[in-house]
């Protein structure tokens, strides 16, 4: 049997048995370990899981993870995250859905501390969730938003999707993270307005504004800003530090935490607490680390069966217009984000990608933006959203609620994918006003 056949098999293996309840780090290596086996025999499965695993662990982009899962539980506990979160809420509360509008807000602030979604994720769940339970909001919807907006911690700098795109496609990361802050944007008012029509559409989901929140003045609003002042002061420094070239960009997670505990001591935090937060964060990666380290061995599975290649040699051989392509790969990531997190979808397909859509006319930085987003949707596409798994974990829902409610957020994503492709100024724009 082929290596291609059995790399079809194996997967139908792993959606029968993420169907029937099994976790999904251990679906991962189980599938992982079927399919080098079936494909290479013993040394093949030896050598994935003996040198592969460590190689993979030892990485030093892998201890990006949980330096930024630190970063997110510092700016909780320091009051950054909750503080983007009141100054979103003073200006949009009045507003019916302000604390989903708020939660979209906040999410693309704490952006500028946070290279990964799943920070986002796990900050929000904790901050914006129980405020948007006990208002009245409903749990799908609300869950659904949470995990949809942490993806924009993917696209606002520092974004380690995007720092790790460059490094392999080998174009200017300045230039790729203006276009990563315009591609932020554009997700920030797509998601504001999916939930404008969720609300005309479904009222019962949103309920009425809370007095509370119908009390802000102006003078509250411009007093809010000051929350903002410690989270712009780390982007300035984090960004402007890395262009300047005091330090190499993927260090932008050791340097968050470095400023984010100086911080911490300024506003006289509790050395307790403090300990707590790397201790939380610590904990929470040792929650993720099989998923992600699983993963990442399916995703050489999936390499080493042939699949990607197959597919993008037939995408290759079809002599038609660029758009039509586009939407081939479109479809292909969507199969890929309901299989492999998002960093091995990159890795594994930018160098074949990244050519094959240049070759047909699209824009380096345009390839770059629509990428990351196809590669982050997979985080809240059913079977394997790795953003809903992570979500339901903290805030102890089913996963079934959040996929209940995730439909209105996944077509916002696919209308910016679309929008990218037809309108490339929609994120270019940014570029051109700064001269790149």
């Amino acid at each position: 049997m082929s290596a291609l056949a059995i790399g079809l098999i194996v997967i139908v293996i792993m959606v029968v048995l993420l169907f029937l309840g099994l976790p999904l780090g251990i679906t991962f290596f189980f599938t992982s370990a079927l399919g080098f086996l079936w494909v290479g025999g013993m040394p093949m499965l030896m050598n994935q899981f003996s040198s592969g695993i460590f190689s993979l662990s030892a990485s030093y982009s892998f201890a990006v993870i949980p330096l930024f899962l630190v970063v997110g539980i510092l700016a909780g506990d320091t009051g950054i995250a909750s503080g983007a979160y009141s100054s979103a809420r003073t200006w949009l509360g009045k507003m019916r859905g302000g604390l989903l509008y708020t939660t979209v807000v906040a999410n693309t602030l704490f952006g500028a501390v946070s290279g990964v979604p799943s920070a986002g994720n796990v900050v929000f769940s904790k901050i914006a969730y129980p405020e948007l339970k006990k208002n009245g909001y409903d749990s799908g919807t609300s869950l659904a938003c949470i995990c949809s907006a942490g993806a924009l911690s993917a696209l606002i700098p520092p974004s380690m999707s995007i720092l790790m795109f460059c490094i392999l496609a080998e174009i200017s990361i300045g230039d790729a993270l203006v276009a990563g802050t315009a591609g932020g944007i554009l997700l920030t008012v797509v998601l504001c307005i999916t939930i404008w029509i969720v609300g005309k559409i479904s009222p019962a989901k949103i309920p009425k504004v809370n007095p509370a929140d119908a009390q802000y003045t102006f003078k509250d609003k411009l007093k809010s800003l000051r929350l903002l002042v410690p989270l712009a002061a780390i982007f300035a420094f984090i960004i402007g530090g890395s262009f300047a070239g005091w330090f190499p960009a993927t260090v932008g997670g050791a340097i968050a935490v470095v400023i984010l505990l100086i911080y911490a001591l300024f506003k006289r935090i509790p050395i307790k607490v403090i300990a707590n937060s790397i201790w939380e964060g610590t904990h929470d990666f040792a929650g993720l680390y099989l998923m992600v380290l699983g993963g990442q061995l399916f995703g050489r599975f999936i390499t080493v069966s042939g699949i990607p290649s197959a597919l993008v040699g037939w995408i290759s051989g079809l002599a038609v217009p660029g758009l039509v392509v586009y939407l081939i790969i479109v479809i292909f990531y969507l199969i890929c984000g309901c299989l492999m997190d998002c960093m091995s979808i990159l890795i594994i397909t930018i160098p074949i990608i990244f050519p094959l859509l240049r070759s047909v006319g699209f824009d380096d930085y345009i390839i770059c933006i629509a990428l990351v987003f196809l590669a982050n949707l997979g985080g809240i596409t059913p079977p394997v959203g790795m953003s809903v798994f992570q979500t339901a974990a903290v805030t102890g829902e089913r996963t079934g609620v959040i996929f209940r409610g995730i439909i209105p957020f996944f077509i916002a994503f696919m209308f910016c994918v679309f929008l990218i492709a037809i309108f490339p100024n929609s994120i270019l724009w940014l570029l051109k006003l700064l001269g790149g």
